[in-house]
């Protein structure tokens, strides 16, 4: 208790020194002061730890004031062109349309363009950097184009960050060092480094990521990167929603509820196989060990982030403890941690990183602690008994404190910081942290079995994918119930952990008592002693014919239905669409804006298990089409690419390339004449004009945009790119067919495009406009969509941006339609 309490006034001499002003001078005065204290009380004999108490607050202020130095920010403006140059001090992350990564500044110009001054200013700071690669970067690298240790130099703009939604987003940058959030147009790398042993650590990491992407669909695999190794830029943005509204979007920053719950399941299996055994030979016994190696095994395939390295830290106490014997020794242990981590820095005490992992790593602690001791001496005695069914139980009710004990520990901290709580956050939590473990486990064991053999990643995934789709479940059926904690302030922190303290010092309550006679009770009815190997056998016979039926079952209700349907996806101002033919043929035209538009679009359209396409389609290289087709270049095993005319001055020509190379594939140019039979009477000929035949006056990335026209019987669908009026005509005057039951819009319903000629040739009765909620080219055009409305009515033009995703299914004859709003 006396080290807790030497801790706790270290801790807030710390915090007193960071959040005040107070001077250098007065603490020494003070520190005198309390010297003589301390000899007076010594001289009559009183109990000295009121003195020694306040000499722990002081040297904490000194300590703290003492290590402040002044941020300079580098982001002096709301937003100001600049050139700068730097390291890239961190693991770069692709995210949408750019890569995010921290540059470690060394230098500055600031200026705008042409208006430069003549020297550079020589600074230290650190700036959040989006970027995208240069034409060059991008032939030679794949995504995500820059790495750990590059030397850059850019040009951009540089934007002070602002407070967002009730949360102080500059002042958390500002606790990582961060001053400014930098959007380069011009990026050249000056200098490679391999980046040292953290390097080696990124380079090993970005190889499981790319063996979690091959061996999961989406977004069981970007939940996988984001859980297991931080990399959450693949998130979905409605599913990272989800997460939040529930109360469950700490779950997606690795921190010590990551790190105690993987250890503490850990920590039970190796106990229940190796049992307390000590060895002479091994320092540390065998069931601490294993513990030991996964957390910090797995601190360093999560990227090493501080965070991390301080729960690991922790945990390491946690279990240095339990092995000296001494678990009631845990919470001091950890104390005396948090206090030697803020004597080496003391803003630490700042960072909410920080604090979340010391308030969940204690609050797991306490839980173990106070009632986990509890547990597992009625475990031994149930063992002693017979009874294994406690002993199965075990884990699943360890999980569960763990779960309840960490949501109740950081809560406070989460309103305080982020200005709201989820009402259902904790129950929310209590159900998805039991899952933890075996996701974190299971798509670390995929990912080294994809290193290994691809398909031998994939059997692994197809395992872990069962509590990864449990989690997206939960959080999605959570309604959003979140409390707006504007009110929240640093009192509530006070009082919140005040009142644990309290409790932790209050004797044992009687429930807990109770609830374990509860538990003795269930224990007896159980039947006696290990069920017998024919009881193991025919269980697990059972499993593994259940879980055989289930993927049998899976692959027959996702098969072929021997109609045709073709998705027309929601990827926002973009276009995306996915044509499977009777037989189950796949054919995906175009792939969106951002990076996993296509492959999250995919995943709902595709069994879980299929990563092949027979046939990609780019009908242009504009980076609305173009850009998600880039993901599906890597994750996807194709049959063919097939391309309109070469565009080398478009700004996704290099990216395009380099992937295509990266891949080892060759694209097939198409024009007006070819046809492709898919099978099961399902044809596509391929529409589009000869460039020699069109204007070149006319912008030639929308006229030069790939036309297919898809038939099935008595049904077709003419796929249009981004033609405009000039290439319409030609179609219009084309020899082959062009009308068609549905019109997919070109350029987005833009005013350019869907001239009255045009529709009169094509007579289609549907039109699909692939558009993005406000977007800022004002797509549809009204006049546009006048003209499709007054030929097929209202509920005859179908958009993504109200309906969302649209299915057309046709056996030929018939057609139906459904839209996902």
């Amino acid at each position: 208790m006396t080290l807790a309490l030497l801790v706790a006034a270290w801790l807030g001499g710390v915090l007193l020194g960071l959040e005040t002003d107070v001077r250098l001078a007065a603490v020494f005065l003070l520190l005198g002061g309390a010297t003589c204290l301390g000899l007076a009380l010594y001289v009559v004999r009183w109990p000295l730890l009121p003195a020694v108490l306040a000499l722990f607050l002081l040297i904490g202020v000194w300590r703290a004031e003492s290590s402040q130095s002044e941020l300079h920010p580098l982001a002096t403006q709301s937003e100001q062109m600049v050139s700068v140059e730097g390291v890239v001090a961190d693991d770069p992350e692709a995210s949408n349309q750019r890569t995010r990564f921290e540059l470690a500044v060394t230098s500055i110009i600031r200026g705008g363009r042409g208006n430069r001054s003549d020297g550079a200013e020589e600074v230290e700071g650190r700036l959040l950097v989006y970027a995208q690669p240069s034409a060059d970067l991008a032939a030679r690298r794949g995504s995500p184009y820059f790495r750990y240790g590059d030397t850059l130099s850019a040009t951009g703009l540089l934007q002070r960050p602002e407070p967002f939604e009730g949360f102080d987003y500059p002042a958390f940058l500002a606790t990582e060092g961060i001053t400014g959030v930098f959007f380069p147009t011009d990026v050249e790398i000056l200098g490679e480094d391999s980046g040292g042993w953290r390097g080696e650590v990124y380079s090993v990491r970005g190889r499981l990521s790319e063996s979690i992407e091959d061996a999961l669909p989406h977004p069981q695999s970007a939940l996988g990167q984001a859980l297991l190794l931080g990399q959450r830029g693949e998130l979905p943005p409605d599913l990272v929603e989800d997460f939040r509204s529930s109360g469950a979007a700490h779950l997606l920053a690795i921190s010590g509820l990551h790190v105690g719950a993987l250890m503490v399941l850990v920590l039970g299996i190796a106990i229940l196989l190796l049992g307390r055994r000590r060895y002479l030979y091994i320092l540390v016994p065998p069931y601490l060990l294993v513990p030991l190696v996964v957390i910090w095994g797995y601190a360093l395939v999560s990227g090493s982030p501080p965070s991390v390295l301080r729960a690991a830290a922790m945990g390491t106490v946690f279990l240095a403890a339990l092995g000296l014997g001494r678990p009631n020794s845990v919470l001091p242990a950890l104390a005396l941690a948090a206090a030697v981590m803020t004597a080496v820095d003391p803003g630490l005490l700042r960072q909410i990183g920080f604090q979340l992992s010391f308030a969940a790593v204690g609050g797991i602690a306490v839980a173990h602690t106070y009632l986990g001791v509890r547990l597992t001496r009625e475990g031994e005695s149930a063992s002693a008994t017979g009874g294994w069914g406690f002993r199965l139980a075990r884990p699943v009710l360890a999980l569960t404190v763990v779960s309840a004990a960490a949501a109740l520990a950081t809560w406070p901290l989460v309103a305080l910081n982020f200005g709201e709580v989820a009402l259902l956050g904790i129950p929310a939590t209590l159900l998805a942290v039991p899952a933890m473990p075996f996701i974190l486990a299971g798509t670390l064991a995929a990912a080294v079995g994809g290193l290994i053999s691809g398909a031998l990643g994939q059997v692994l995934g197809s395992i872990v994918w069962v509590p990864l789709t449990y989690l997206i479940e939960l959080v999605s059926a959570f309604p959003d119930w979140t409390w707006q904690a504007g009110w929240a302030g640093k009192w509530l922190v006070a009082v919140w952990y005040g009142g644990l303290a309290l409790l932790l010092l209050a004797p044992r309550p009687r429930q807990i008592r109770a609830y374990l006679d509860t538990m003795r009770g269930w224990k007896q009815a159980l039947p006696a002693g290990p069920p017998s190997p024919r009881t193991i056998g025919l269980a697990a016979v059972v499993v593994v014919v259940a879980a055989a039926a289930s993927i049998l079952w899976f692959q027959v209700a996702e098969g072929p239905d021997g109609d045709l349907h073709v998705h027309f996806f929601d990827v926002g101002q973009g276009d995306a669409a996915l044509i499977t033919t009777p037989d189950g043929r796949q054919v995906l035209v175009d792939g969106g804006p951002d990076t996993n538009s296509a492959t999250a679009a995919i995943s709902g359209a595709v069994s879980g298990g299929d990563r092949s396409l027979d046939l990609v389609v780019l009908t242009h290289l504009d980076a609305d089409h173009a850009r998600g087709l880039l993901e599906v270049l890597d994750r996807f095993e194709i049959g063919a690419v097939l391309v309109g005319k070469d565009t080398p001055a478009a700004a996704m020509n290099a990216q395009w390339q380099g992937e295509l190379n990266r891949q080892q594939m060759a694209a097939v140019q198409v024009y007006d004449g070819y046809q492709i039979d898919l099978g099961s009477g399902v044809v596509i000929d391929v529409l589009n004009p000869s460039a020699d035949a069109i204007d070149s006056r006319v912008p030639a990335s929308n006229n030069d945009s790939v036309v297919l026209r898809l038939a099935y019987r008595a049904i077709s669908f003419l796929l249009t790119g981004d033609v405009e009026s000039e290439a319409e005509s030609l179609l219009a005057r084309h020899d082959s067919e062009v009308a068609s039951t549905v019109l997919k819009v070109a350029h987005h319903g833009s005013k350019t495009s869907s001239t009255s000629a045009f529709l009169d040739r094509v007579s289609p009765s549907a039109a699909v406009v692939s558009v993005g909620q406000a977007n800022p080219f004002g797509h549809p055009n009204p006049q546009v969509l006048e003209r499709l409305e007054a030929r097929l009515g209202f509920s005859g033009v179908f958009r993504t941006d109200r309906d969302g995703d649209i299915e057309f299914v046709t056996d030929g004859s018939a057609l139906w339609v459904s839209t996902e709003r």
